[in-house]
């Protein structure tokens, strides 16, 4: 589980195009954790447009 402070950084930076590895170390979390939070926004993202 990721706290919300890595959570938004994580989308934050995956936004401005970064790769899931990138972020994965300027987060200092593993690929796997960007990976599962990245998905699990997914879901969120396409029910509001």
């Amino acid at each position: 589980m990721v706290d919300d402070d890595k959570r938004a950084a994580i989308l934050a930076r995956r936004q401005r195009g970064e790769s899931i590895r990138i972020i994965a170390a300027g987060v200092k979390v593993s690929v796997g954790v960007v990976h599962k939070t990245l998905q699990e926004t997914q879901p969120e993202a396409q029910q509001e447009q």
